[in-house]
């Protein structure tokens, strides 16, 4: 088979055609201090400044070996914010965090505001994308990334109270999500009309390290399919930790693709995912192999997920800042020598 653009390759891969090779890449978040180097943006501008964001996205691909690139910055906390959680100082190497839970003593105030992409980093995102767009969108994928509407009513009430509510209170979990789901669309929608090709959720607070399946099952499943249902362009959906009891449902939602962590077992993943037509990323581990570990071992790890089928060869979470860059080029190194033909 000819060798195809980048833009190809992830498209034909994504919508099921075949493909010269599995494309390489990142899914989540990558702001890698050595990438920052590189570059010559760095964090905490490159949270709120869309040309500094923009030139670290690009840096990705430029650097890293990366075949699609990310807008709409380096953490989660994005719907979270423009609701009002205050948050903890980004710097080089630590991403903002949620530093307060603004409905912690009752969700009676709250609702979706009309002026929700006015709010927060939204104007921000909107000059990312068209950066984005100009250098590099007839070449390369663009992808954007909020957290999901799960965790940010976790966030906005505090993750253990929103626990506990699954269990007591069914009734205000629900009651939050409706509004945080409203959230969640238009957050996606936003990046189609701003140009993105394809979105991501990354629910860290939905995984099964937290939340049990049965409660995945309640809470998660239907309110995702809904978001899905009613955004513009195609969904991919990240979860953290060993997703092997949840993967049948996550795929149920209606996504097309799943991005899974090293803890997950990628051939059975493959195996439930593509019988519902659904795609795959991951899944090199990130807080062991990337960060700490050597790069023969990410060598090792990238081929591994290769051989147990992953539709796009990815990091399995987002990278830790400070990880050496010559272990993330792994990634692509392996990809290249694997489907390298013979002799």
């Amino acid at each position: 088979m000819a060798q195809m653009t980048l833009r190809e390759r992830f498209w034909n891969r994504f919508t099921g055609k075949d493909v010269d090779m599995t494309p390489v890449g990142s899914t989540t978040t990558y702001g890698v201090v050595d990438l920052m180097k590189k570059c010559g943006h760095e964090r905490p501008l490159a949270d709120r400044d869309p040309v500094a964001m923009t030139e670290l996205g690009i840096a990705g691909h430029k650097y890293a070996g990366f075949e699609w690139v990310k807008a709409m910055g380096w953490d989660i906390t994005i719907l979270s914010e423009a609701f009002g959680c205050e948050l903890g100082p980004a710097q080089i190497d630590i991403q903002h965090f949620i530093k307060c839970h603004p409905y912690a003593e009752g969700i009676e105030k709250l609702e979706f505001p009309s002026d929700f992409l006015e709010r927060g980093r939204f104007s921000v995102y909107k000059e990312n994308y068209r950066l984005l767009k100009e250098k590099v969108g007839n070449k390369l994928i663009i992808f954007g990334h909020t957290e999901g509407a799960f965790t940010c009513a976790a966030n906005l009430v505090g993750v253990e109270q929103f626990m506990r509510w699954c269990f007591k209170e069914p009734g205000k979990v629900e009651k939050t999500l409706e509004v945080t789901k409203e959230a969640a669309i238009a957050a996606a929608n936003f990046a189609f009309d701003n140009g993105t090709d394809y979105f991501l959720f990354g629910e860290p607070t939905a995984g099964p390290a937290l939340l049990s399946p049965r409660f995945f099952k309640k809470f998660v499943e239907p309110v995702e399919k809904e978001i899905v249902s009613r955004i513009k362009g195609p969904v991919v959906i990240h979860i953290c930790g060993n997703t092997d009891p949840i993967i049948e449902m996550m795929c149920d939602t209606g996504v097309v693709g799943i991005s899974i962590e090293e803890k997950t077992d990628m051939k059975k993943a493959v195996e439930i995912a593509h019988e519902k037509g659904v795609k795959v990323f991951g899944n090199v581990a990130t807080a062991t192999t990337l960060f700490q570990g050597t790069p023969e071992e990410a060598y090792k790890e990238s081929i591994q997920a290769l051989e147990n089928g992953t539709d796009f060869l990815c990091p399995g979470c987002g990278i830790a800042p400070r990880s050496p860059l010559e272990n993330i080029v792994q990634l692509k190194k392996a990809r290249d020598d694997y489907f390298r033909p013979a002799g």
